[in-house]
């Protein structure tokens, strides 16, 4: 059994080696064809270079318009030629080029220079003369050469150059007398067979004729009048052709001009078997003849390939089946000799695989453990999910006793989305796990806590106490997620608001209990955030209306239905009109006039902002351009706007669509837009700067206040909160933390407004205490535009 084993192992080894030997030889056939199209596609677009460089210089009005002896060139065309002969050479060697007038003839005398005629050569400093060729071989080491050929004189050589010119020529007048034989610009190129040429620049170094051989290429040129005046030729060198090609397994070849480009550098036997190079040689692994795209219309190019056998028997794919077959024979050998040995061991295999069977099913009941775990709770906190509570909420509704109450508590966090936007959500998925780790504290052990959306948690409660244990839950919640969180070195604040309703009192179905405690969230949110709201009978109705508001906003936005109202800034020390702030208002059709604070917050959520804060910006522009140069305009930024990376372009379009010069232009925002601090934030400022408008923090010392903020952008303006101003008649800090703002302005160049002066004795103390500006009531409230206008047709209207 073993041994015939181990006969069917060695047959299936073989059968198996020779489909990877096939394998390998596709694989090299596919490699070989791929490096020679590559090939053909390098000659090929060499080739085409020279041709579309040629026939550029076809349609240069300074070659069209030549006389025949090149005297009406001039400096210009000189200079234009030049440059096509510099793109030619950096592509492909191109020795001379020459332009033959229609009726050139090379045996002919002419009477201008006294010799047989030659065509006119635009290139003559590249010629190198045949006596220097002479006698630069002369001073290098033997060679077998024809020496008649060394020094014979040029005007022999050229003379056999340009008899192949003219057959060309002939062949174009007969072919194409005028340019209407053309199909648009698709002008032939034509050339010859391989010809010793009168440029031995490699010659001079090699000593090799060939190195001096190469074929023309010759483009029709017509006149104005589409009749052919001429031809113009270039001289390509063989050896300029012969470095395109990477080895020497291809030939360039021209069977109709008799052209081959590598014949003498291959071996003899593979010379050979392929000495025409017109097809493919049967007796390589191999071997095509790959056409090349170019539009001579006597002749086809070809690139021909051809790979010796010897080079696929070198190949490692094949020398890796074959060391790979032999380890095969070996390894069978040892198996079969070890076969014995094995059967022993395949008792201790059956025990072994048993106990891996066992440990396997261990695993998968641990694994399908952790799916339904997965399934049924939260990944980032492990709480449970939504739909884990929906199925507890239903049971715990079915098991309550008689007189028992279970209360829903939907728990949102007031601040999260700052957090996420500024400083990133792994920084805000901490925060969240830290909120979860909180509730579960407050909750105990008695109540159920799941997390059921972004920042939207759930606790369930069972009230065995009455419905006042509902409140005093919610309150140790709402006051432990007030304290502050420390999450990687960032210090952050949220709050929380939730919303509570009761089974059996507020709903009879977990669906209704937790659509009525949201409602009642909802209500406390709209209170102010940060505090704790029961179910109500009527909360559905003003849910309905919220929705409604949000719909309108939307439109409102779309049919403009908004108006700025501007409050007056003034100088603190000289009670001059510096500048307006412009304050957005609601033209509601069916509610009057609305204050921000009732829309602009829903703007916000909504995402509605950025329209609208567009709006206003281009508004306050057009109505400042009216004022006189001196009164300034300053604008709110939301940070949803601020978040924009197109926000620079919408200010610069803002001005020029207004006229308003930059300098007039202050753009106020919050410090919750420097929460992030980050590279982008800092740019966007800068970028805003260097339109040359101002930009100022609004209602510092509120909120995340740094003074690491004012060091890393230098602010034109610090805004002090009103809540400061207010307070300085009765309280020596505030009035201590306004003056200490307002020196830290002047020690950094930065003006400090006052906002909220609206007596006398506060707009006192804040010139006292050293602010450049102030703005309040005690000045003026905010005014519609056409009432701004009428403030400057009064008399002293610049002063308070």
């Amino acid at each position: 059994m073993i041994l015939v084993t181990g006969a069917a192992m060695l047959v299936a080894l073989h059968i198996d080696a020779q489909r990877d030997y096939a394998l390998a030889r596709e694989r090299y056939l596919e490699n070989s064809r791929a490096a020679s199209r590559a090939t053909a596609k390098t000659v090929e677009d060499a080739l085409r270079s020279v041709y579309e460089n040629v026939r550029t210089l076809t349609y240069l009005p300074s070659v069209r318009n030549l006389d025949r002896h090149g005297t009406n060139l001039g400096d210009e065309g000189r200079a234009t030629i030049q440059q096509i002969y510099n793109n030619l050479a950096n592509n492909v060697s191109i020795s001379e080029v020459y332009f033959l007038p229609l009726d050139f003839d090379p045996d002919r005398f002419d009477a201008v220079t006294g010799k047989l005629e030659e065509p006119i050569l635009q290139f003559d400093q590249l010629i190198v003369n045949a006596r220097a060729r002479s006698d630069a071989a002369a001073d290098t080491k033997p060679v077998k050469l024809d020496d008649n050929s060394l020094i014979r004189p040029p005007e022999e050589v050229e003379t056999y150059e340009y008899h192949e010119l003219v057959k060309q020529l002939a062949w174009l007048k007969a072919n194409y007398p005028n340019s209407s034989n053309i199909d648009g610009l698709d002008v032939p190129v034509i050339g010859t067979k391989e010809l010793i040429t009168c440029d031995n620049t490699d010659f001079i170094h090699t000593g090799n004729d060939a190195d001096r051989s190469g074929f023309i290429l010759s483009v029709p040129v017509f006149g104005q009048d589409g009749r052919l005046r001429g031809s113009v030729s270039a001289i390509m060198l063989t050896s300029a052709l012969r470095k395109l090609l990477p080895s020497s397994d291809y030939v360039i070849v021209n069977s109709g001009y008799g052209f081959e480009s590598d014949q003498h550098k291959m071996s003899t036997a593979l010379a050979a078997d392929s000495h025409a190079f017109t097809a493919a040689d049967p007796n390589l692994i191999y071997s095509e003849v790959l056409p090349l795209s170019l539009n001579d219309p006597r002749s086809a190019w070809g690139l021909w390939a051809g790979f010796p056998n010897s080079r696929f028997d070198d190949n490692m794919d094949a020398q890796a089946v074959r060391e790979f077959e032999l380890a095969g024979y070996a390894a069978v050998a040892v198996v079969t000799l070890l076969a014995l040995a094995c059967w022993y061991a395949i008792g201790r295999t059956m025990t072994m695989q048993a106990d891996a069977a066992e440990t396997l099913e261990r695993r998968v009941e641990e694994r399908t453990i952790e799916i339904q775990h997965l399934a049924t709770h939260d990944i980032l906190t492990g709480l449970p999910n939504r739909g884990l509570l929906a199925g507890t909420m239903d049971e715990a509704l079915r098991s309550l006793r008689e007189g028992e109450k279970l209360a829903v508590h939907c728990v949102d966090l007031d601040r999260f989305k700052p957090v996420n936007d500024t400083l990133g959500h792994p920084i805000g998925d901490r925060l969240l796990s830290e909120v979860a780790r909180r509730l579960q504290q407050q909750a105990g052990e008695t109540a159920m806590v799941a997390r059921i959306g972004g920042d939207e948690f759930v606790i369930l409660q069972l009230l065995l106490d009455g419905s006042d244990e509902a409140g005093v839950l919610a309150s140790r919640v709402i006051h432990a997620l007030a304290g502050e969180f420390l999450i990687q070195g960032h210090k952050i604040n949220i709050g929380s608001s939730i919303g509570i309703a009761v089974f059996p009192d507020d709903g009879q179905s977990s669906e209704i209990l937790i659509r009525n405690a949201d409602l009642a969230l909802y209500k406390a949110k709209m209170e102010g955030r940060g505090t704790c709201r029961s179910f109500e009978a009527g909360m559905d109705a003003r849910l309905r209306e919220r929705r409604q508001l949000e719909s309108e906003l939307a439109l409102g936005v779309a049919n403009e239905q908004f108006v700025l109202h501007y409050q007056p800034l003034h100088d603190a020390q000289t009670s001059e009109l510096t500048g307006f702030e412009a304050l957005v208002r609601w033209e509601h059709p069916r509610l009057g006039l609305l204050q921000p604070s009732e829309f602009i917050q829903m703007a916000e959520e909504t995402g509605v902002i950025e329209a609208l804060g567009e709006w206003i910006l281009r508004r306050a522009c057009v109505d400042a351009a009216k004022w006189p140069a001196t009164i300034k305009v300053a604008v709110n930024l939301s940070p949803a706007q601020f978040k924009q990376q197109t926000l620079p372009l919408q200010v610069a379009s803002a001005l020029a669509a207004s006229g308003l010069l930059p300098s007039r232009l202050e753009l106020e925002i919050t410090e919750s837009v420097l929460l992030a601090h980050n590279e982008n934030t800092i740019t966007t400022l800068h970028r805003l700067q260097d339109l040359g408008i101002s930009i100022a923090m609004d209602d510092f010392g509120t909120g995340y206040s740094s003074l690491s903020y004012l060091r890393s952008f230098p602010f034109n303006r610090i805004k002090i909160d009103r809540s400061f101003v207010s307070l300085m008649c009765e309280s020596s800090e505030s009035r201590a933390i306004v003056k200490a703002v307002a020196e830290l302005g002047a020690t950094l160049g930065m003006t400090t407004t006052a906002e909220g002066v609206e007596t006398e004795d506060q707009y006192r103390l804040v010139k006292e205490n050293g602010c450049t500006d102030v703005q309040g009531w005690f000045f003026g409230r905010p005014m519609p535009c056409s009432e701004v206008h009428r403030l400057f047709e009064r008399p002293n209207a610049l002063s308070a």
